[in-house]
């Protein structure tokens, strides 16, 4: 049987061999190449493969040899016949023709079914002799394509930025800020186009991301996406008070300590004059004026055994239109006379028991003259005269005198009353801006007054004085006026002694709605040069570059009318601000002249008392008024320096550190209360 189906084989091969020989012919090399070759199982001889393999293991049980028959070849044999036992075992013998061992047995020769490849990464399998060769996808490798390949491992996989690897595959992704164009650059993304991205702030755009800025002096909140103000006063960058502003800081100084902002803008340096006096005291002379508050400056007392006349006489001189000379008498409901000024001209005021009377007559004394008077009782009548000259003979009834336990005694105040001014016959501002000399009272020179006025300089007049107003950097003088109307002008007539200082300002509680100040510097401009500064509270409204420290009288004239804010000095229009003044700007405020009280240092630009003179007028009308400063008078030589260190400490400053005005001229204004409508103010 075996021989028979040899003998068949070999037919049948050159059956085929003789038939093709007819039409092909082939060289001997390529006959032998073609019957060496590989056989699969799709080829030519599968069929008759697939029909030795069911007559030889399929109808009945085959050896391996019989096997290697059929597959004419060790690796598919060898690959076969393991396979074929694990059949007859699992499905049994082949004599009872089960249809699952025939299906077992016809598979195993086809060693891609099943397929050994991995399902994800292969593209197809490939039966080899007694083997498999799996095709894999790109991204996959391994013998049976179940390795998944890392391209990330080999130059980042072509990636810009960063290479992610994915099943079978890899992705190129970019950092933040930036967008992948293809499939492996990146490109920058302008987040800047989005116009919410930074809020408020201000967006740029920068390689790979943006910043969100702000102006100087603010920093970028992320919650609100807004610039948001820096407080730099936290951190005590300057000397004195500091004001935190939008963006900014100002530092401000203590003026009233003589005290002003370093060009650094942050320290404070002491405050220079740039002029001094020179002045030249009467060691023989009694200022009248020193007390604010009308307290005399001298209190004597006469005792007499014998009962004698009141006489009186001296030399007096005064600017001043208003104030007591003298007060004669006993106690407040006895006889008593005031020699007082009233109007420029003396005044008489007398009270004998329950007879009181006022006569005023004579020239106007009030021009700065040395003029003699006296007063005398001669017998019923008091006479007053000037120069020698009467001008003013009362009739009284009663005596000066008051007897006291067998003693007759008077009472003589200089420069005020023992008594509440109130108390007078004629209302009338008590304080005296005036100088005596050469007294004799009841006959006879007083030396003890002589001795404690030449020991102390304050209670001296200057030898040579001129009208007006002395502010000595220290203090201010108060008023209480009333303004009916938004329209205000305020004209000023100064000789400064220094270039920083307080004219005039409005204050109310602990604010300064209205300023006008000398200043060298101006914050606005960031100038530093001397201005006339206008501010509402620490705001500028208008300034004027202007050397007022030079010895010569300037003008400053500021009109308020509305929301609009004039400056004129020396009839030079300033600059003026686009800032709105407040409706209410006038309202419940006190008028302060030379400076300003105790309020914080923020609220106006310039705190430095005002150091020099203004124009006389009538500061009798003052509500409070530093002792030191002198309404209408002042010494007259005065010396142009550079810098002259301002006092420490100017609440104790002395009157010898004031400047002259020599050149200022006499003419007043009233300060008093506004009538309605354009109002105006003057410099006492």
């Amino acid at each position: 049987m075996r021989l028979s189906r040899t003998l068949s084989r070999t037919a049948l091969l050159t059956l085929m061999v003789v038939r093709w020989s007819h039409s092909i012919l082939v060289s001997p090399q390529e006959a032998n190449q073609f019957l060496n070759r590989q056989r699969r199982a799709n080829q030519v001889f599968e069929e008759t493969k697939q029909g030795h393999l069911e007559r030889e293991c399929v109808e009945e049980k085959c050896t391996k040899e019989e096997a290697r028959e059929v597959f004419e070849n060790d690796p598919e044999t060898d690959y076969f016949y393991p396979k074929y036992l694990d059949c007859l075992q699992k499905y049994g013998d082949p004599e009872k023709k089960k249809q699952d061992l025939v299906t077992c047995v016809h598979n195993i020769p086809d060693q891609c079914s099943p397929s050994p490849c991995s399902a994800i990464g292969t593209v197809r399998c490939e039966d080899k002799k007694g083997d498999f060769l799996c095709h894999c996808f790109t991204g996959w490798t391994g013998a049976a394509c179940e390795e998944d390949v890392n391209e990330c491992s080999t130059a980042n996989g072509g990636c810009d930025h960063e290479c992610n690897n994915t099943v079978g595959s890899y992705r190129c992704s970019c950092c933040q800020g930036y967008r992948l164009d293809g499939r492996h650059m990146c490109r920058d993304v302008d987040e800047c186009q989005d116009n919410g991205v930074c809020g408020t702030a201000r967006c740029e755009n920068t390689e790979g991301g943006f910043n969100c800025s702000c102006d100087i002096g603010y920093v970028y909140d992320n919650e609100s996406k807004s610039c948001v103000d820096v407080d730099e006063c936290e951190a005590s960058v300057c000397a004195g008070e500091c004001l935190n502003t939008p963006g900014s800081f100002r530092c401000f100084c203590d003026g009233r300590l003589g005290l002003k902002l370093g060009q650094d803008l942050s320290s404070c340096k002491n405050i220079t004059r740039c002029m001094m006096l020179s002045p030249k005291r009467n060691p023989r002379s009694l200022y009248l004026g020193r007390m604010f508050s009308g307290v005399p400056v001298v209190r004597l007392r006469f005792r007499r055994r014998v009962h004698t006349g009141f006489s009186a006489e001296f030399d007096f001189r005064t600017f001043d239109r208003e104030g007591v000379i003298f007060f004669a008498g006993g106690h407040l409901n006895s006889s008593w006379i005031v020699v007082a000024m009233h109007r420029g001209r003396l005044e008489l005021q007398l009270k004998y028991g329950s007879v009181s009377r006022v006569t005023s007559s004579g020239p106007v004394v009030n021009d700065g003259q040395w003029r003699k008077i006296s007063v005398e009782e001669q017998g019923r009548s008091l006479v007053i005269k000037i120069d020698r000259e009467a001008v003013m003979k009362i009739a009284v009834n009663g005596d000066l005198f008051t007897l006291k336990k067998g003693m007759h005694e008077l009472n003589l105040t200089v420069g005020g009353v023992p008594f509440k001014e109130d108390r007078l016959v004629n209302q009338l501002n008590p304080r005296l801006d005036g100088c005596m000399k050469d007294w004799r009272w009841l006959t006879g020179e007083d030396t003890s007054i002589q001795e404690t006025i030449q020991s102390n300089d304050n209670m001296q007049c200057f030898s040579t004085e001129v009208p007006g107003a002395f502010y000595p950097g220290a203090g201010f003088v108060l008023f209480n006026i009333t303004y009916d109307s938004q329209n205000l002008t305020v004209q000023l007539t100064l000789l400064p002694l220094s270039g920083i200082g307080v004219l005039f300002a409005l204050v109310h509680q602990d604010k300064v709605p209205l300023s006008i100040a000398l200043a060298d510097y101006n914050p606005l401009t960031d100038e530093w040069r001397d201005f006339v500064l206008v501010s509402v509270g620490n705001v500028i409204v208008a300034s004027s570059p202007a050397l007022l420290c030079d010895g010569q009288r300037h003008d400053i004239q500021v009109t308020i009318s509305g929301n609009q804010t004039s400056l004129l000095v020396d009839g030079e229009a300033g600059r003026n601000e686009d800032v709105e003044v407040p409706s209410n700007l006038f309202s419940h405020s006190s008028t302060f002249i030379g400076g300003i009280p105790d309020v914080p240092l923020v609220s106006t630009v310039v705190s430095a008392p005002y150091s020099g003179c203004m124009e006389d007028g009538s500061s009798d009308d003052a509500q409070e008024q530093a002792d030191h400063v002198e309404n209408h008078r002042g010494p007259q030589e005065t010396v142009q320096v550079d810098h002259i260190p301002a006092a420490a400490d100017p609440l104790i400053q002395q009157v010898e550190d004031l400047g002259g005005c020599s050149r200022m001229d006499s003419r007043r204004r009233s300060l008093g209360k506004a009538p309605p409508g354009p109002q105006t103010v003057s410099s006492p």
